[in-house]
C-alpha cells in the first residue's frame, strides 16, 4: 500500500479568506466613520398629524435624507392618531433612515404641544425645525451649521423661504427677513422675525426661557422668538432661501378666521407687550392687522397678504 499523507489546509486560500474578511471589516468601519463624521450634531423636530398628506410628508423626509450634511437625529412627532396611509409611510421611513425616531402623542394637542414633546425628547443641543409639507434645499443644514460654528454666541438662526403653490410647481414669492441681530430685533416689534420652518435654536436656551405657549395655533412661534430677543440671546437669518414652503390658494381660504381666533391673537400681543417687545404704538398696529386678518373674507385676506409680501 502507498504511504498515506495528511494534507495541510491550503494556506493561500486561508490567507485570501482572512484578507477578504479584514477588508470587509475595515470597509464597514470606514463607511460608518465617514457617516458619523459627515453628520451635524442636530436634532430635527418634525411634527405631523392626521390632516397631513402622506405624499407631502414623504417629500419632506426625502429632502432631509438628501442633505449634503445630514443631522444626527430626526424626530418624527406624531400628534394623535393618524390614518393607515401615514402609518405605512412612517414604517417605511423608520426602516430606511437610521437616524429617524418616532415619538407618538396619544392625543392631538396641536402644533405647539407636538413641538414641545419633540424638544423634550431631542438628544442634541441644536434643534432644527421642519414642517411636514415643506422641502429643505439640499444644503440647508450644511449652510446653517457653518454659520453656527463660526458664531458660537448664536442661540437662534433662520433663513428666507420661497413660497410655492400646493403642487410645488410655481414659485409665488420669496419671504425675506433681516439678517443681523439688531435689525431682527427692530423688525420683531412690527412683524414675526423668523420663518418658523427654517429655524435652528439651542435646547439649553429653551430650558431657560421656556417652550412654546399655546395661543390656539396663532402666533405661538412669534411669542417664543420675542423671549429669545428680550432675554438678550443672539440671533441671525441667512439671507438666502433654504426652505421651499407650500401656500397656494387654499392657504387663504383655510386660514383660521373669526372672533375665537382674534381672541387668541389678542392674548399673544398682550404677552408681547407684557414682556417688553411692543410699545403702545406697536400694540395698536398689531391689533389692527390681526383684526383684519381674522375677521375679513378670504379675498381681502389674500389682498392684504400680497401687500405684506411686497414689503418683505
Amino acid at each position: 500500500m502507498g504511504e498515506i499523507r495528511a494534507f495541510a489546509p491550503y494556506e493561500p486560500q486561508r490567507k485570501t479568506a482572512r484578507s477578504a474578511y479584514v477588508k470587509a471589516l475595515l470597509c464597514y468601519f470606514a463607511t460608518n466613520l465617514k457617516l458619523a463624521l459627515h453628520r451635524a450634531p442636530i436634532s430635527v423636530v418634525l411634527p405631523f398629524y392626521h390632516g397631513d398628506k402622506a405624499a407631502y410628508l414623504h417629500e419632506a423626509l426625502l429632502s432631509i435624507e438628501r442633505q449634503s450634511l445630514r443631522a444626527t437625529e430626526v424626530l418624527l412627532v406624531q400628534d394623535g392618531q393618524v390614518g393607515k396611509e401615514l402609518e405605512d409611510l412612517v414604517k417605511e421611513w423608520l426602516e430606511r433612515m437610521p437616524e429617524l425616531r418616532l415619538v407618538v402623542r396619544a392625543e392631538n394637542g396641536g402644533l405647539s404641544a407636538a413641538l414641545n414633546t419633540g424638544i423634550e425628547a431631542a438628544q442634541m443641543e441644536w434643534l432644527a425645525r421642519m414642517d411636514a409639507d415643506d422641502i429643505c434645499c439640499a444644503d440647508r443644514f450644511e449652510k446653517q451649521w457653518k454659520v453656527i460654528e463660526k458664531q458660537p454666541d448664536l442661540a437662534i438662526l433662520g433663513s428666507w423661504i420661497e413660497e410655492y403653490d400646493e403642487p410645488m410647481e410655481t414659485a409665488i414669492a420669496i419671504r425675506k427677513l433681516p439678517a443681523d441681530h439688531k435689525s431682527i430685533y427692530a423688525y420683531a416689534r412690527w412683524r414675526c422675525p423668523f420663518n418658523h420652518m427654517t429655524v435652528m435654536y439651542r435646547k439649553s436656551v429653551l430650558s431657560k426661557i421656556g417652550l412654546y405657549k399655546n395661543y390656539g395655533a396663532v402666533g405661538d412661534d412669534y411669542e417664543l422668538w420675542a423671549r429669545f430677543l428680550v432675554h438678550g440671546y443672539q440671533s441671525a437669518n441667512l439671507p438666502e432661501v433654504l426652505v421651499k414652503a407650500r401656500t397656494g390658494e387654499g392657504f387663504f381660504g383655510q386660514r383660521r378666521r373669526g372672533w375665537k381666533y382674534l381672541r387668541h391673537e389678542i392674548r399673544e400681543i398682550n404677552d408681547l407687550y407684557r414682556i417688553g417687545l411692543l410699545k403702545p404704538w406697536h400694540y395698536l398696529f398689531h391689533f389692527t392687522v390681526k383684526a383684519i386678518v381674522r375677521l375679513s373674507p378670504p379675498v381681502l385676506v389674500r389682498f392684504f397678504y400680497q401687500l405684506i409680501r411686497k414689503t418683505s
